[in-house]
């Protein structure tokens, strides 16, 4: 089946731009995709993050201060996207044309708190990294390959949407390749048994991937359960990760690892990680409201909704060990 028009419009939008970012100069690009970005905020997407922004910040904060930080968000929408096409035109962390991505290592300073990830690394077994859609989350990554660390990315990958390919290529041309989804865990587990990291970004819901509803902003919010499967599965902890942007350039921070706890039953431990998951993504929120993706959604299904099991008991894919059962 041929992937829907507006798709194929959009994979070849993306292309177009990311050849058209390399002409362009960047200051005069960079106002054209803020222009785009506050004509896009007047759309659905606006409506969405207003919603969400309500239900964070609506007890504490005024009218007025929300719909700056949707503003906000918004212009650092295109910044970003911006960067991402950047990225997209080459920068290998290696080889004859390793000089393309030395932006990289301008833009991004490597906080010492990188000593959590360096700790776990030490072991020999490699890694998870949790991320949110906050910052620049493939700024983070990419800085990484630049330190010589290997690695893979678990993502979203629609079987017809081109488009998706731009984000896998993006991914690729820094060095990091991708995994689906519904990847078999056997692939994901091989990643952290080679001692490479593995990273997730899972502060959003994904209805078609197991869940739990946990506190997020105080309100129940479906959470994926994969990255609880992986840490009980590889016996590792999970190490939060964000790559936030600070005046020109970003910081790369890292928080303490969150460790499964090996004495509870397998669904309070999983409900307790994924809480402390999302308690550490709120305070990042809190910190720096205008840099997270508003306008996505995270709080549209409502308990009770939303799979609860693997996809592998709907037969879409085999089971992480370690997934709560229905």
């Amino acid at each position: 089946m041929a992937e829907p028009l507006r798709r194929t419009l959009r994979s070849h939008s993306l292309s177009a731009l990311t050849r058209l970012s390399g002409i362009v100069p960047p200051p005069l690009l960079g106002l054209g995709l803020g222009t785009a970005a506050a004509l896009v905020r007047r759309g659905s997407l606006g409506t969405r993050a207003r919603e969400n922004l309500k239900i964070a910040f609506g007890q504490e904060f005024s009218h007025e201060k929300r719909e700056a930080i949707l503003r906000a968000s918004f212009s650092h929408s295109a910044r970003v996207f911006q960067e991402w096409m950047h990225l997209a035109r080459g920068a290998p962390p290696s080889g004859p044309h390793s000089h393309k991505g030395l932006w990289i290592e301008r833009t991004v300073a490597v906080d010492e708190s990188i000593e959590h990830l360096e700790r776990v690394m030490s072991e020999g077994r490699g890694a998870i990294l949790v991320s949110a859609h906050l910052g620049n989350w493939e700024l983070g990554p990419a800085r990484l390959r630049r330190l010589g660390l290997q690695g893979q990315a678990v993502g979203l990958e629609r079987k017809r949407d081109s488009s998706s390919k731009w984000i896998t290529g993006m991914r690729r041309s820094y060095g990091l390749e991708s995994l689906a989804q519904d990847s078999h865990p056997r692939r994901l587990l091989e990643v952290l048994q080679r001692g490479e990291i593995l990273g997730l970004v899972c502060d959003l819901e994904v209805r078609r991937l197991a869940g739990l509803h946990v506190p997020f902003f105080d309100r129940p919010a479906l959470t994926m359960t994969a990255p609880a499967a992986l840490a009980r599965a590889h016996k590792t902890p999970l190490i939060p990760m964000r790559c936030v942007a600070r005046g020109r350039g970003y910081a790369l921070l890292f928080e303490e690892p969150l460790a499964l706890d090996p004495d509870a039953p397998r669904s309070e431990a999983t409900m307790d990680l994924l809480q402390r998951m999302n308690r550490v993504f709120e305070n990042w929120i809190r910190q720096d409201p205008d840099q997270w993706a508003w306008h996505q959604h995270r709080w549209r299904t409502p308990p009770g909704e939303g799979p609860t099991a693997p996809l592998a008991s709907r037969g879409l894919a085999p089971a992480l060990p370690g997934t709560p059962k229905a």
